[in-house]
């Protein structure tokens, strides 16, 4: 009986690494970068105790920061120096961009545009420290909230000393007149409801726009979307701890999936929360025959099984079934013959006690 239950174990373990094979991946080795960037405080820096920039600003009135920048090993590194603005990630992640393309039209006077980088291209060597300057102007007029950004202290990858790897140092900058909470915004707004390939996969996007000057944190949000015609809810989607930088916008993504997507009128329903405020949306959306056909093809997510992995899974529960109805043919036959043994057993026993 054991060797039974070894035998069918093996089995469907070897068809199991068969079909679902394991994969390993080696862990990235850090690299140095050969310098190290520390924010000098600033006279007008609001809370004392944070690392990065949070300076208060008066219309109008210049101020010059500064930040040091020391070398970490005998040999020289070029490095670039830039500022990038808040904006909020397809994953509703805060992060920073200098691409003005993906800042939304409500941010006006953005901290890249009232900052002024003076050492764009610094070289250190040897262990020395420099200094690398900006020059942050103010509006003339007040603004309310803040504004909010990254100075980014990167290798260059012009230099050919240094291997281009994307390593960077990055110092945050928040920029303020009162000083006020900032991570308390109360306005959500739902721009748009649309089909389209994002990174190869079908997707559902909602535009969601935050127009405060302010982040919108710890926000969740379930989806659900709707065939109108059928009154099906075909996706849902539930998601926890967005967070939108001020001024920005960004798209919720719902996964269609592996399945072709079906052409039709659907019902977009957002419900959103947040510890200062909570919203309901609607948008109707259509999705034509074109377009359907043109996502399902364009879609490099497809179910394609191989005709050779369908072959030797039949070959293997084929197999399978084979062994294990033998195992049991076999074990029946024993536990017949068992059977026949102790009745002969028995007889003979009542026999000898004539």
């Amino acid at each position: 009986m054991k060797t039974n239950k070894f035998i069918c174990l093996a089995l469907l373990a070897g068809l199991f690494m068969f079909l679902f094979p394991t994969y390993s991946m080696a862990e990235d080795s850090g690299e140095t970068l050969g310098y190290a960037v520390t924010a000098v405080p600033s006279g007008k820096q609001i809370d004392t105790t944070k690392t990065y920039f949070y300076i208060q600003t008066t219309p109008g009135e210049e101020q010059e920061l500064v930040v040091k920048v020391k070398s970490t090993q005998k040999d020289p590194v070029k490095i670039k120096v830039r500022i990038e603005d808040a904006f909020t990630g397809d994953k509703g992640t805060l992060e920073y961009t200098a691409d003005k393309k993906l800042l939304d039209s409500t941010l006006t006077d953005p901290l890249s545009s009232i900052v002024k980088v003076e050492n764009p291209s610094i070289t250190v060597e040897d262990f020395e420290e420099v200094e690398a300057k900006f020059t942050l102007t103010p509006p003339k007029e007040s603004y309310p909230g803040v504004k909010m950004g990254v100075l980014v202290f990167e290798l260059d990858e012009e230099d050919d000393s240094v291997v281009g790897n994307g390593f960077a140092y990055r110092i945050g900058f928040i920029a303020s007149e009162t000083g006020e909470d900032y991570e308390n915004s109360q306005t959500l707004n739902l721009l748009d409801a649309k089909s389209e390939i994002v990174r190869g996969k079908k997707m559902i996007l909602a535009t969601l726009q935050n127009p405060e000057p302010k982040v919108l944190s710890r926000l969740a949000m379930t989806a659900d979307l709707k065939n109108v015609k059928t009154g099906k809810i075909v996706k849902q989607v539930q998601g926890e701890k967005y967070v939108l930088a001020p001024n920005s916008r960004f798209n919720f993504e719902m996964d269609w999936g592996t399945s072709d997507i079906v052409a039709g009128t659907y019902m977009l329903s957002i419900v959103a929360k947040s510890p200062y405020s909570d919203w309901k949306f609607e948008k109707e959306f259509t999705i034509t025959g074109d377009q359907a056909s043109s996502m399902n093809e364009q879609s490099a997510f497809k179910i394609i099984t191989p005709t050779w992995i369908k072959v030797v899974t039949i070959i293997c529960l084929i197999v399978m079934v084979s062994v294990t109805g033998m195992l049991l043919v076999r074990r029946k036959k024993m536990e017949a013959e068992w059977e026949r043994r102790r009745k002969r057993r028995k007889r003979k026993k009542k026999k000898e006690g004539k």
